[in-house]
């Protein structure tokens, strides 16, 4: 039984009082958060309703008058947020479907048992629950909105991009934009041109909202520049804190910002007022000491004693006691320029470092100036504490040091170039994919290191980042070493290169370049891959549409008729399916890359094809040229090797068989590359058992003679049947195309499928008798 917080009252409606009123007992001794009140049908709990809150409501399905569903949609028109819970003995996913649709909170299905009770009970306390926690976020948020718009502060809220989702109405006058405006931008916008006090610009990773998103710590009392749209210049303090989600994480930051150009202002004009008055500074916190050149005598400032860990009136010596306190590799220099200053009677300015009377080493900057009055001449010095600046340049050496070191070692190719196309700076990544040293490169522009078309792309990427500056990813292609790399490169704009600096305008571009060949190789292979399935749908449907028509014809004759003779027909149909099928499978695998190679006889390779044809073929005789007595090896993957040779063969001997008798042909000349004058295999099919003749017996007889020969960079198959006329070239290797009335017209596709994979190309022309010929080429030699 669960006991927790306030009570919730629940209406049951249902048209079984008995059921109700159990319910309601075992409810409210589940749950005694829980006070059950029932009606018998809807219309009694509208009325209800109307007279009474409560906190959800638990419906059944099958009623009187309004169904749950009616029921359900009547409550939503008058209370949407209402949580109600179907409690139904008549369950289907149709009743699920409309309870889901009219906006039912939960969905739970009666039983027999006391079990459901313990199940109801808990997810009506969800459910109000649920709505309970909606209620309160929403009133918080509505409550904070209230007081950000009040407070006399400019507050903004900031999602993890640096994106304003919330601005109150003080944005205008601290940031010059309306609060519509104020949204439309990043905290980053190059627009807001902000830098630090200094006039610097801010890394993206210093500004104060990164600050606060990566930590997680509030940041008070950040100071920086931004620009209005008018270009007034604005100063403001930053106070930022984070706003956690659900799992402890920074899902956004809401910072108070507070314009203080006047505050600036006013240090300005103190700064230029205390560098002219220079010896008005013993009343701030700025050492002083004074130099007595006739006794030798120092005398520190309160400040300066302190400065030094000194107690007031604690030091007294002389200049040599103060040059105790100098480090002592800075000492030799600061006497010489101490020694100038007097004899020159002139200013004294210098850093060192001093080590105070805790051992510990601070930068000091002293500015000294030679002054006369009627009993001495005294040098009045002030002293500034400059530990802090010379530690932030010593961190920023080091951050310059772990920069360099994170360029050089990236292997991503990383450059420079200026408003002029000049290149500024490479990494070892760029020099590493151009070939080149720093030299070869630094100083250059892409028309000196690649060619024009190239540059030209390159240079115009670089003006538009330039011109507009912004940001820009784009696609680049650089030929290296004769090779075309496609490069994914983004390019951002740089308004200071450490040499050059303009605020307002980038004086150069920093690039950084993926490559990304393989990627666009893989898209296009995958997009092939994509074709060729296409193609292969749609040579499906269409071409096993007629043999299953036939055989749903020859089925229908052969129940209605009862003659038997009509399965030959079906039977002659699922065997054209079946071919059509495994051709298409077959057509599939043949496209894949080949994997592995290996020296291969061609010769041997066509026997064994031609083994293959044997078996089913009509007649035909098959012969190697002349000029190919000797073995040919090629490198290929023997088995689709063996089904493109079986492919072509099968055509020839199935197509061919077609032509006119010609007599006797007793060979042809050698510059045809298809004489047939040598057999080194002849086999004759069409009996029972095959036998084997001579190329002139078979000529004349309708049979197809077969010419297997190697040419340069390939090997041919010719034969002398009819040919394919020049239209029907083109189409010839396209999945589906065929001539025969029987043919899947897939044999030639594959054909030029195992090809491709090798890396080779198919190609068909006229033989010398006047059949087809088909060229392999762009094959490797073993």
């Amino acid at each position: 039984m669960t006991s927790t917080r306030d009570a919730i009252r629940l209406l049951h409606v249902d048209d079984e009082p008995d059921f109700a009123e159990t319910a309601a007992a075992f409810l409210e001794k589940e749950n005694d958060r829980l006070r059950v009140e029932t009606a018998s049908n809807a219309e009694n709990a509208l009325e209800r309703l109307e007279s009474s809150t409560f906190d959800c409501i638990v419906s059944d399905y099958d009623m009187p008058g309004r169904s749950g569903i009616e029921f359900l949609e009547a409550v939503r028109e008058e209370y949407p947020e209402l949580p109600l819970i179907l409690f139904t003995g008549k369950g289907s996913e149709e009743v699920a479907s409309d309870a889901i649709s009219a906006g039912v909170t939960d969905y739970l299905q009666k039983e027999a048992g006391t079990d459901q009770y313990t199940l109801l009970a808990n997810r009506v306390q969800n459910a109000v629950e649920a709505r309970q926690s909606a209620t309160e976020a929403e009133r918080r948020r509505h409550r904070l909105e209230q007081i950000l718009k009040t407070v006399p502060s400019c507050v903004v809220q900031l999602d993890r991009d640096g994106q304003f989702v919330f601005a109150n109405q003080r944005a205008v006058d601290v940031l010059g934009l309306s609060q519509s405006e104020v949204k439309d931008r990043t905290y980053n916008d190059p627009e807001w041109e902000i830098r630090d006090l200094d006039g610097h610009p801010i890394p993206d990773a210093e500004l104060p909202f990164r600050q606060v998103l990566e930590t997680g710590q509030p940041l008070s009392d950040a100071r920086h520049t931004i620009h209005w749209p008018d270009g007034t210049e604005k100063v403001l303090s930053v106070n930022g804190a984070p706003l956690f989600d659900d799992d402890g994480a920074v899902e956004s930051v809401v910072c108070t910002l507070t314009d203080i150009t006047d505050k600036r202002d006013r240090k300005r004009d103190l700064q230029e007022t205390e560098r002219r008055l220079q010896l008005a500074l013993e009343a701030s916190e700025t050492g002083v000491l004074e130099w007595d050149y006739e006794t030798d005598e120092v005398v520190l400032s309160d400040t300066l004693e302190r400065l030094l860990g000194f107690e007031p009136g604690e030091f007294g010596g002389t200049l040599s006691a103060v040059f105790e306190l100098i480090h002592p590799e800075d000492r030799t220099e600061v006497r010489e320029q101490i020694e100038r200053a007097v004899e020159t009677d002139s200013v004294y300015d210098g850093e060192f470092r001093m080590i105070d009377a805790d051992g510990d080493v601070q930068w000091g900057s002293v500015r000294g100036q030679p002054i006369e009055d009627d009993d001495s001449t005294l040098m009045v010095g002030v002293h500034h504490d400059i530990t802090e600046h010379k530690e932030r340049e010593r961190d920023l050496r080091v951050i310059e040091r772990r920069l360099e070191a994170i360029l050089e070692n990236t292997t991503t190719p990383m450059f420079m170039k200026d408003d002029e196309g000049q290149y500024l700076f490479v990494n070892h990544g760029y020099r590493e994919l151009t070939g080149l040293a720093d030299e070869e490169i630094v100083g250059r522009t892409d028309f000196e290191l690649f060619p024009e078309e190239t540059a030209e792309t390159t240079w115009a990427n670089d003006r538009a980042v330039l011109q507009a500056g912004q940001p820009i990813e784009t696609e680049e292609q650089l030929i290296i070493d004769g090779e075309t790399l496609q490069f994914l490169s983004t390019k951002v704009p740089i308004y200071d290169t450490g040499e050059r600096s303009d605020p307002d305008t980038p004086v150069a571009v920093f690039g950084v370049a993926s490559n990304i060949t393989d990627i666009r190789k893989q898209e296009q292979e995958l997009q092939r891959e994509r074709d060729r399935l296409a193609e292969f749908a749609s040579v499906v449907s269409h071409d096993l549409r007629s043999p299953l028509s036939v055989a749903q014809g020859r089925l229908q004759l052969a129940r209605t008729t009862g003659d038997e003779s009509h399965l030959e027909g079906i039977e002659t149909a699922l065997d054209r399916m079946e071919r059509i099928i495994d051709d298409v499978l077959l057509l599939a695998r043949q496209g894949q890359d080949i994997q592995e190679t290996a020296p291969v006889s061609l010769h041997d390779a066509v026997a064994d094809a031609w083994e293959m044809v044997s078996q089913d073929a009509e007649d035909g005789t098959l012969a190697f040229t002349d000029t190919d007595k000797r073995d040919v090896t090629i490198t290929a993957d023997r088995p689709r090797l063996l089904q493109l040779l079986e492919n072509l063969l099968r055509n020839s001997v199935e197509h061919g068989a077609t032509r006119s008798p010609t007599g006797t042909d007793n060979g042809v000349k050698h510059e045809s590359g298809e004489p047939r004058s040598q057999a080194h295999t002849n086999v004759d099919h069409g009996t029972a058992g095959s036998q084997t003749k001579s190329v002139d017996a078979a000529d004349g007889d309708g049979s197809v003679n077969i010419t297997v020969g190697a040419i340069k960079g390939g090997f041919y198959v010719a034969d002398d049947g009819p040919g394919v006329p020049e239209d029907e070239r083109e189409t010839l290797f396209e999945a589906g195309y065929s001539t025969a009335d029987n043919g899947s017209g897939f044999g030639l596709a594959i054909v030029d499928r195992i090809a491709e994979a090798h890396g080779w190309a198919v190609d068909v022309a006229e033989s010398a008798d006047g059949g087809a010929r088909f060229e392999i080429t762009g094959v490797e030699f073993a």
